[in-house]
């Protein structure tokens, strides 16, 4: 019990230290990439499905969007622009948002170059589980446009980019929440579609959002669960325990106290049931038997004569050698016994104890005549420890005899009267002063 209990706490303290070490580590890197800014491209939502009108502004011209004669600057080419990046920052290849860009006006700023003026309506919405903060927004837009007015953001214009950096109140977006701001910008030739944008920000890590998070929960609430379960299991196991032993205590004493009257009607034989029992167990446990099985044979040991109870005393107490009739009289003790006892199921094999302890192993005992292995094996030692005990107890009609005539009676009859190997476990019992047993009556 201590050594299950020894590793079931071993392994609670290794789950709970791997579950420290893997909380420590997953918090410090959430504190790691809380500190770094995130990069991701949205994609104009507006322009799905959108085609160029054919008689666009913009067809009348190349697609560089080149016009001679604009002023410096204003050629209409889409630059490669270069972002401003953080270094530190990590790009992930897609985002959860919603970026929709809607030109709600359009005119012609100045005839003489085709510049055209448009005012651009933003909608940026936040579709991620996280709170983005100090959020910067860059698209890029032909060289030469022209910022004329702007609201909801800051707005810088460099090599072909515009920057929107958020003001004081807009500098969060919550989850599932959106931020609105525009601008009217001057471009060469007609309104120019925004196709993307790229967004860097940083979010604030709760570690409950991330599934790890959830499955270390899971893991310390079931080590927990099966920790009570098994607190609780422990309790009612010991309860159950306790009640077994109180219940085994008094089923000991029960047989006991009739194995002590049925001993009672001999003086000589005082104690006998108890010493049988005592052998007995000791010969199943050095057969290597397991502890329930030895105390079952004890119990069924106790009780082996019971029989002896409807045997007149007269013969019982006869001091000399018995007649042929008192003999078979006093043989039907076993079958008597076994009468008893056959109804008794809660101790299994009581019955066939009681009922053929007297066979021989060569087939010449009582009742049946059974021999070798047929018959039971406890009845095969009850029958060795039952003559042990009767050779080295005081009858009424001769002393007890001494250990080396016992124990060439055991030798003698191994193999005829006895089982040879249950013999041999009694000899060595005799040899080791196992037996005869002391105090035990």
């Amino acid at each position: 019990m201590f050594r299950k209990v020894s590793k079931i706490l071993i392994f609670n303290i290794a789950s709970l230290l791997l579950a420290g070490l893997v909380t420590i580590g997953f918090i410090k890197y959430l504190e790691e990439t809380e500190n770094r800014p995130i990069c991701a491209v949205c994609e104009n939502d507006s322009l799905s499905g959108y085609m160029q009108p054919s008689n666009s502004p913009k067809d009348d011209y190349s697609d560089s969007l080149y016009i001679d004669g604009m002023p410096d600057g204003m050629n209409g080419q889409v630059a490669q622009a270069t972002y401003d990046i953080p270094q530190n920052a990590r790009h992930i290849t897609s985002l959860d948002c919603s970026f929709v860009v809607d030109i709600t006006k359009e005119w012609l700023e100045n005839p003489e170059f085709m510049i055209t003026g448009a005012q651009y309506d933003i909608t940026f919405q936040n579709n991620t589980i996280k709170e983005m903060s100090d959020w910067v927004i860059q698209f890029t837009v032909p060289n030469g446009s022209m910022l004329d007015s702007s609201w909801s953001g800051e707005y810088t214009y460099k090599n072909a980019v515009v920057t929107v950096k958020p003001l004081d109140y807009n500098r969060e977006i919550l989850p599932g929440e959106n931020i609105t701001f525009g601008f009217i910008m001057h471009t060469p030739g007609s309104a120019y579609r925004i196709q993307d944008c790229t967004i860097v920000y940083y979010c604030e890590n709760e570690i409950w959002q991330y599934p790890l998070f959830w499955v270390i929960i899971v893991f310390l609430f079931a080590l927990l669960v099966g920790d009570v379960a098994y607190m609780i299991a422990g309790l009612r196991i010991r309860k159950y325990k306790q009640r077994r032993i109180a219940d085994l205590r008094i089923i000991e004493q029960s047989l006991s106290t009739f194995a002590n009257i049925i001993d009672a009607k001999d003086e000589y034989t005082k104690g006998h049931s108890l010493r049988v029992a005592y052998y007995s167990r000791e010969i199943a446990k050095r057969m290597n038997m397991d502890e329930e099985t030895q105390q079952q044979l004890y119990y069924i040991a106790l009780l082996h004569d019971i029989g002896k109870i409807g045997i007149s005393d007269n013969i019982l107490q006869k001091p000399g050698a018995l007649t042929p009739d008192e003999r078979v009289n006093i043989q039907q003790h076993v079958t008597i016994g076994g009468e008893i006892l056959k109804d008794f199921s809660s101790i299994p094999g009581i019955a066939e104890g009681a009922m053929y302890h007297h066979e021989r192993y060569d087939g010449k005992g009582y009742a049946t005549g059974l021999k070798g292995k047929e018959i039971p094996l406890f009845a095969r030692i009850i029958c060795v420890a039952d003559a042990f005990d009767a050779m080295s107890s005081a009858r009424c009609y001769r002393g007890k005899l001494n250990n080396d005539f016992i124990i060439n009676e055991l030798k003698e009859h191994s193999g005829s009267q006895f089982d040879p190997e249950i013999a041999e476990y009694m000899l060595d019992m005799i040899r080791e002063g196992v037996a005869p047993a002391v105090d035990i009556a």
